[in-house]
C-alpha cells in the first residue's frame, strides 16, 4: 500500500515542481489518471473487447449465426477477461471483488460475465440452445456487459465527463453497432451476399443511432456545468485535438458515412464492409479514450 501511495505521489507532485501544487487539485480541476494512464491503458482496452465481444454475441442471437455467438463469446472471456487481469494485477487478491456485489458495479460486472461464460458456453454447444427464453436470457446478459463498462465509470459523480446521461445509451449503441458490423462481415466472406446485403438497413440504423448518441454526449457533457465544459475544451486541444478529429471525426464518423451512401440500399460487398468494420473499430477506441483522458474532478472548493 505504502509503494502505491508513493507512486501517486510521484505522478501528482514529481520531484521537477511541474505537478500539481499540493493545494491546487482542491481549486482547479484534475485530471483522473488511474484508469487511462500507464496500466490504466488496459482498462481501455478490456471494456472495449468485452463490449464488442457482446454485442457481437447479442446480434448473433437474432440471426441464430453460432459462428457469430462462438467468437463473440471468446472476445469477450479470451480478450477481454486477459487483458482485465493485467489492469487488475495481483489475481490472489483481486478475487476479493466478487465478494460485493451488492455495493460494487465492478463485483457485479464480474458476476454477470461468470454467467455469461457458463450459459453462452451451453448455448453454444446445445443444439438447440436458440429457443426463445435461453436466446433472452442471453441476450439481457450481453446488454449488461456491453453497458458494465461505462456503467462503472458512470457511478463517479466527481467526473461529469463520465456521469453524463448519455454514457450508457452510447456505450450499448457502441457495442451493438460494432458487434453488427463484425458479424455482417462474417456473413459476407462466407458467401451469403444476400443476408449481407439485407443486414446494411440495421448497419444504417445503427450508424446514425451512434452518430446521434455522440452529438447528445457532446452537448449533454458542454451543458451539464463548468467542469463538464473543461472535459470538451480538453477533446478537442493538445494531443486529444488529432485523436478527436481523425478517430472520432474520420474514422468513426465520415467514412462509415461514405460508405452507408454507397451501399443504400442493400449494395455491398465485402471490401467496404471491412474497410468500414476497420474504421468503426478504430474510431470507437479513439471515442473511449478521449472520454477516459478528458474526465477531470471537480475541485473541493
Amino acid at each position: 500500500m505504502s509503494n502505491k501511495i508513493h507512486e501517486l505521489e510521484q505522478i501528482m507532485f514529481p520531484p521537477d515542481g511541474s505537478g500539481l501544487k499540493p493545494y491546487e487539485w482542491m481549486v482547479n480541476p484534475t485530471r483522473q489518471r488511474q484508469w487511462i494512464d500507464e496500466k490504466g491503458v488496459f482498462l481501455w482496452l478490456a471494456f472495449f473487447f468485452s463490449e464488442i465481444g457482446a454485442g457481437l454475441y447479442f446480434v448473433s442471437l437474432f440471426y441464430a449465426y453460432k459462428p457469430g455467438l462462438i467468437l463473440g463469446w471468446l472476445i469477450t472471456l479470451v480478450l477481454g477477461g486477459v487483458i482485465h487481469v493485467l489492469y487488475l494485477g495481483n489475481p490472489l487478491r483481486a478475487w476479493r471483488m466478487i465478494m460485493k456485489p451488492n455495493t460494487s458495479e465492478l463485483s457485479r460486472g464480474i458476476w454477470i460475465i461468470g454467467v455469461f461464460a457458463a450459459l453462452g458456453l451451453l448455448q453454444i454447444v446445445t443444439s438447440g440452445g436458440f429457443n426463445m427464453v435461453f436466446s433472452t436470457i442471453m441476450g439481457i446478459l450481453c446488454l449488461l456487459i456491453i453497458s458494465h463498462g461505462f456503467a462503472t465509470m458512470n457511478v463517479i459523480r466527481a467526473l461529469p465527463a463520465w456521469s453524463s446521461t448519455m454514457v450508457l445509451p452510447l456505450s450499448l449503441i457502441s457495442g451493438v453497432w460494432i458487434g453488427h458490423q463484425i458479424l455482417q462481415f462474417m456473413v459476407s466472406v462466407s458467401g451469403s451476399a444476400a443476408l449481407a446485403s439485407g443486414m446494411e438497413v440495421w448497419a444504417e440504423v445503427f450508424f446514425f443511432a451512434y452518430f446521434l448518441c455522440i452529438v447528445l454526449y457532446v452537448w449533454g457533457t458542454w451543458h451539464s456545468n463548468e467542469i463538464g465544459k473543461e472535459s470538451i475544451k480538453m477533446q478537442l486541444r493538445g494531443d486529444l485535438l488529432k485523436i478527436s478529429f481523425i478517430g472520432i471525426g474520420l474514422l468513426a464518423i465520415t467514412v462509415p458515412l461514405i460508405l452507408a451512401l454507397i451501399m443504400w440500399g442493400g449494395d455491398t460487398n465485402s471490401f467496404l464492409i471491412f474497410l468500414r468494420l476497420a474504421c468503426v473499430i478504430a474510431g470507437d477506441l479513439a471515442l473511449r479514450y478521449v472520454i477516459m483522458k478528458s474526465a477531470v474532478y471537480k475541485p473541493l472548493i
